[in-house]
């Protein structure tokens, strides 16, 4: 009895810290996440790409509010993960059919789910491993956002939807990789992890700045560039640190403490 009193107490407690900032970034990356896939199904695909990014941008303000305002909870934790689902799992795996998998049919189909699959597994294994992470500045594996905001940032630069074989092959094969990476227990660089308590200095704000102004005046090209780097850095890292293992052995001990947590 007194078991059940104490989990039905854990319950309403967990239930009861709802704070408002946070849930409603996450609202608001599913509400955008929705929009992606209407307009994927509209055959809107520069929009489609757009709508992903916001999401990004509502999931990314989400986390970093939480953290900077101390207003962590169970309940918003589970609403920003089936939020994330929508948004960077279902919404990019329909963008990815329609605009650039479509004449393939079946395969199309095939290598769409893939995508998905592997992103609602990556979802699933840091919701379980998020409170045994060692290290925060990195992440074991390609986070999906960051995989769904490459995606979108290809559309966008290229709304055009695909006909030919080659180019429906490269986006197949390019769907494959971003599954590979974010099932993958490859360190990533965690780029949102700052405090906005936090002071910078002269060099930060300076390289801020140029970010700020490069995202304004030549957007689609900021955003394919910045992601392809960051879903490239992965990969080369982990080649690099194979290859010359002095040179980045400070780095090996992060590497295998990402994947005793995994």
């Amino acid at each position: 009895m007194k078991v059940q009193m104490k989990v039905r107490d854990r319950v309403r407690t967990s239930y009861r810290d709802i704070y408002l900032l946070p849930s409603s970034f996450s609202l608001g990356n599913l509400f955008f996440g929705f929009l992606s896939l209407f307009s994927s199904f509209r055959g809107r695909y520069a929009w489609a790409g757009f709508w992903v990014i916001c999401a990004a941008t509502m999931d990314a303000l989400d986390g970093i509010v939480a953290r900077s305002s101390q207003t962590h909870s169970d309940f918003g934790r589970e609403l920003d993960s089936l939020a994330d689902a929508v948004s960077f799992g279902a919404a990019p795996a329909i963008l990815l059919y329609f605009w650039g998998l479509q004449g393939a049919r079946t395969a199309g189909l095939f290598f769409s789910f893939v995508y998905l699959a592997a992103g609602v597994l990556r979802l699933a294994r840091y919701n379980v491993r998020s409170t045994a992470q060692p290290d925060r500045r990195f992440y074991a594996g390609l986070t999906i956002p960051s995989s769904s905001m490459f995606l979108s940032s290809v559309v966008f630069l290229h709304p055009q939807p695909l006909v030919d074989r080659q180019s429906m092959l490269l986006v197949a094969l390019l769907g494959l990789f971003l599954a590979f990476c974010m099932v993958s227990t490859i360190p990533y660089r965690n780029f949102l992890s700052f405090n906005l308590r936090k002071r910078i200095d002269l060099r930060t704000a300076l390289l801020v700045a140029i970010l700020i102004s490069a995202l304004i005046f030549y957007p689609k090209i900021f955003l394919v560039s910045f992601f392809t780097v960051n879903v490239l850095s992965g990969p080369v890292s982990a080649l690099a640190r194979r290859f010359a293992p002095r040179t980045f052995r400070r780095f090996a001990k992060k590497e295998v403490s990402l994947k005793k947590a995994d």
